[in-house]
């Protein structure tokens, strides 16, 4: 008899417990389990570690929740953190989500979909931990550009999530048991349908907004290198 599906979501957050709560409102009813990783990003410039709203009693209002604190850490520290969960968890899909972003699913086609990238492992023979990365709509709307809506498909949906490591940089995912697996921005298996993402910053303050930009500013410096090496 085959087991039934394992879907868990990742997210990370800090001091967002309105965009936090929008969030986990949208996905609860369709995973297993959210593990949020909260805590101050290393180099984001506040004088306080771990979130001072109440970020924390927000995910405990979900019986499907797990929260998790780890400061100052870089992002591809936070997020490998539920990457690791994952794999401790037995958990074969992840869904990676944001605090400042929502889901609008189609259960019934967004599970059709999962359950087709499952037997198509099972059908071709396949019985091991051999990771696979998968593309989902999103439409995303910054601060930085209050008029403009960017449409794409991004990797969010990881198979046997255990096996990734994000690594150099936060849109390099890399398969621990084969290294020279790697999934880069727009390098993914094919795209997951009955589920869209949302991005915007309207439920953050204009002082949190103003240290992000300073933030993601800084990691732009630090990833230009990185990048050079993995996309060149």
């Amino acid at each position: 008899m085959k087991e039934s599906m394992r879907i868990a979501a990742g997210i990370v957050s800090f001091d967002d417990e309105r965009g936090l709560r929008r969030c986990m409102n949208s996905i609860h009813d369709y995973v297993d389990l959210m593990m949020v990783i909260d805590g101050k990003f290393r180099y984001f410039e506040d004088d306080h570690d771990i979130s001072s709203d109440n970020s924390r009693d927000v995910v405990e209002s979900f019986s499907n929740s797990a929260y998790y604190c780890y400061p100052n850490l870089t992002e591809i520290e936070k997020r490998n953190k539920y990457l690791e969960f994952a794999g401790d968890q037995g958990i074969e899909f992840l869904l990676v989500i944001d605090s400042d972003e929502f889901a609008v699913i189609n259960k019934a086609e967004f599970l059709l979909h999962l359950d087709n990238v499952r037997n198509s492992k099972i059908n071709s023979g396949y019985r091991g931990d051999i990771t696979d990365v998968y593309g989902i709509k999103i439409f995303e709307k910054h601060f930085e550009k209050p008029n403009s809506i960017r449409e794409r498909y991004i990797e969010r949906i990881f198979y046997k999530p255990g096996n990734l490591r994000y690594q150099s940089i936060h849109c390099n995912l890399v398969d621990v048991n084969n290294p020279a697996r790697n999934f880069t921005t727009g390098k993914y298996t094919s795209e997951i349908h009955g589920i869209t993402l949302y991005n915007d910053d309207e439920l953050r303050s204009n002082r949190y907004l103003e240290k992000s930009v300073l933030y993601q500013n800084t990691l732009l410096e630090g990833e230009r290198a990185a990048r050079k090496k993995i996309f060149n």
